[in-house]
Order: C-alpha cells, then structure tokens, then sequence
C-alpha cells in the first residue's frame, strides 16, 4: 500500500514578506462575482482597487470606483458612497443590480456600507448589494469567495415567484466557463434531460440568480467556490447539493452516474458514458504512449488541484508536486490520493518555493496560472496554463482536449534547444 502525503497546514494567513501567490478578499469577491450578467461593480475604496479589480480572467467588466481620497478617510465617505450610487443608477439605469464593495479603506474608518446600500435599494428599487470584502477580512481570495456567495444568496436568489414546472433544473455551482467548460457540461446534462437553470457564475444573469432556488440539485463543481453557495442554498431553501468532477474519464463517468441516479435515468447516463469513452479510447491511447512515466507539478487555485492530480494519473503521469493557493484539507487529501510516493503537497507556496521545486525536482511539465508561466519558462520547463484558455477541458470531449494539449505542451520545438534532460520525450 503506498503511503499519502502528509497534508499541508491550510487556512493560515499567509507570513509577511514571504512573496505568496496569493490575493486579497476582494479579489475573490470580484472574481466570483464580475460574470453576474447586468449588474454594475462599484468599489468604494481608494482608485488603486478598482483599478486591480478592473478585469477578471483577462476580460474588463463595467467597473466604477469612489476614489476615496485622504479627506474622505478622516472625515468619513458615506455621503460620497450614496452619491455614487445616484450617479451609478442615473448613468446606466439598465444596471440589474449594483455590487458595492467595501475595501481596506472603508473597512478600517467604519463606512455604514450596509445601511447605504439598504437606503439605496428603497430609493432606486433594484438590488444593490453590500459586499464587505475588506482586506482583514479573510486571509485569502477565497474567504472572499465566501463572502460574495453570501452576498448573492442574501440579495439576489429567491427573488422569483414559485416555480413548479422546473422538476429536471439543476445548478452548477463553482463552475466558471474557462475555455468553455459549461458548455460541455450543460451538453452531458442536458443529454440526461436535465437544464441547467443557473451556473454560478458562468451563465448567471439577475434572472437566473432570483429562480436558482427553484433547482431540484446542486451540482457543486468547485467546493472552494461552490462550497459556501451550497451549504447556504441547502440551509435557505432546503436544495441538496452533490459533490461531481467532470475532469477526466473517469471523473466525468462517475459524476454522471450519481446525478443521474438522483433523477432516476441511470441507463441514460450508461449509454452516454459507452458511448463518449469509446469515441475517445483511439486519441488516449496514443496520449498515453507518449506521457506514461513523465513527472508533473500543479499549482493553482484550490479544489482543481484534487480533480487535476486524477486526470494526470489517468493518463499515466506521475503527479510529483501538487499545491494551491488557498486550498482546503479535502482538497489535498483529493491531490494526494493520486500522487507517487513522495510527491510534495504544498500550501500557499511562496515564489523561492516553486522555484526550489523546479531546480531539485526537474519535473516533465508545470502546470499553474499564469503568473508560473514565465518561472517555469526560465528554468526551461514545458508548461501549460490552468485554467485553460480557449477550449473547454471539461467532459469527455474536453479529456480529449486536454490530453492533447499535454503533448504539445512537451512536444514543442523549442524543447530541443535543451540538450540531454528532454531525450525521453522527444525521442520519437
């Protein structure tokens, strides 16, 4: 029986000047909640925030910022947050919803966020939602995560009339359409005869967060993000929630097995799994041939890193190191259960401690965001980014996707300007 990893200590804050790959609260927020569709971002904070807040996965959303000054802090910026939203609603009155987050400046003086926002929704009568995000309030983007579930869950969901006709809606929770993984979601799903009602926050616009609470299941797809909006959905409006996985073969199978057999199709989901798996055993096969054996490191956001470290292992890889920026003690014990002896699990890992793996480790590929792109680059390292860009990795059509895009990663010509180490796998 092979020995796990120890797991990682998770959840500390993280040691002053240690150069961590990790974000704020307000990070998190913003990256849950810049996909709602309709709604308008109002930062009250110093202009610096919004300007870090402006885009989310590359993409600029409609962004707007009270630009607390050194005046405001001392003598107090609550009039200044309601003009803005006058001025917000008067500017874009199309805006389904105005989040109004409160940063490390408004936190710190006391600014009554709430009660504006609470004055300003009987004034204007459209949500506008407190998000308290302050930097002391987690130690970690994802407490901010937390933070704008409970935000969503409080202000927007529920505020559709009673639905009965919805008895196969489904959500998605945690699942953030990279290269466009929901569709293929939405497709398996689908192929079940269920509807995918909302996804949070890929395909989530005001009307489909105020009916969410009319799904039968919550499918959650990343516990970190999807975890806090489960829990407050099961305890708000009674909806159970199912843990699934659709990144591998495997993973995918499993998942649809057991969603299915909440809704009673199970030979549905058998034929769409012999189905799929036959279609892409030809192009695996020859993945394997070239990837068995070789070594891989992880590092990015939280739960992906579990689902990862299986779909690695599926194809033969050795998943050497695996670590998160603000992973939880299930999300290691999920990576860990798919690594070689040996293998290093990791927690918040700092810029000296990646760079420490590389040079002892010399793994095959790292995989990890963009920010390791260029580390993993000047130590001459194959690397693919994670989460993907451009073409979904999730489902079966997705597997393909991925294990294809491993090859290229390793097979790229520029690898044979790097003498010996590469031989075994550009060999043939």
């Amino acid at each position: 029986m092979e020995a796990l990893p120890c797991l990682p200590g998770c959840g500390a804050p993280t040691i002053p000047g240690e150069v961590s790959s990790r974000a704020c609260p307000y990070y998190g927020a913003r990256w849950l909640l810049a996909l709602v569709k309709g709604a308008l971002h109002l930062v009250h904070a110093p202009v610096g925030c919004a300007y870090y807040g402006g885009s989310v996965r590359g993409k600029a959303y409609r962004m707007l910022s009270t630009a607390l000054d050194e005046k405001e802090i001392i003598f107090g910026s609550e009039a200044k947050l309601a003009r803005a939203i006058r001025e917000a609603v008067r500017l874009f009155p199309e805006a389904g919803a105005i989040f109004v987050y409160g940063c490390c400046a408004a936190g710190l003086t006391g600014t009554d966020i709430d009660g504006i926002c609470t004055a300003a929704r009987r004034r204007t009568g459209r949500p506008v939602v407190p998000v308290g995000c302050a930097g002391f309030a987690g130690t970690s983007q994802g407490d901010g995560h937390a933070i704008a579930a409970a935000a969503l869950v409080r202000f927007l969901v529920g505020r559709a009339p009673p639905d009965t006709a919805a008895p196969y809606d489904v959500n998605v929770l945690g699942e953030f359409n990279n290269g466009g993984d929901l569709g293929e979601i939405e497709d398996l799903l689908g192929r079940l005869g269920l509807r995918v009602r909302c996804a949070f926050t890929g395909k989530a616009d005001i009307t489909a967060l105020a009916g969410a609470h009319h799904a039968r299941l919550n499918l959650v797809h990343c516990r970190r993000t999807g975890g806090p909006l489960a829990e407050a959905m099961a305890k708000e409006y009674g909806i159970p929630h199912l843990p699934v996985n659709f990144f591998g073969l495997a993973a995918t199978a499993a998942s649809l097995r057991e969603t299915a057999a909440r809704f009673g199709r199970e030979r549905m989901a058998e034929e769409i799994i012999r189905a799929a798996t036959t279609e892409a055993a030809p192009v695996l096969e020859s993945v394997r041939r070239h990837v068995t054996g070789l070594r891989v490191g992880l590092y990015f956001g939280a739960s992906r890193v579990g689902m990862m470290a299986a779909a690695f292992r599926e194809l033969g890889m050795d998943v050497v190191f695996a670590g998160a920026q603000f992973g939880l003690a299930e999300d290691y014990a999920a990576a860990g259960a798919h690594m070689t002896v040996g293998g290093r699990l990791k927690d918040d890992a700092s810029q000296w401690q990646l760079e420490d793996f590389l040079l002892r480790e010399r793994p095959d590929l790292f995989v990890g965001g963009t920010r390791e792109r260029f580390l993993a680059h000047k130590y001459g390292v194959p690397f693919m980014v994670f989460p993907q860009k451009g073409k979904p990795y999730a489902g079966f059509n997705g597997f393909v996707n991925f294990a294809r895009d491993i090859v290229k990663a390793l097979r790229a010509p520029v690898w044979q300007f790097i003498p010996g180490r590469w031989a075994h796998v550009l060999g043939d």
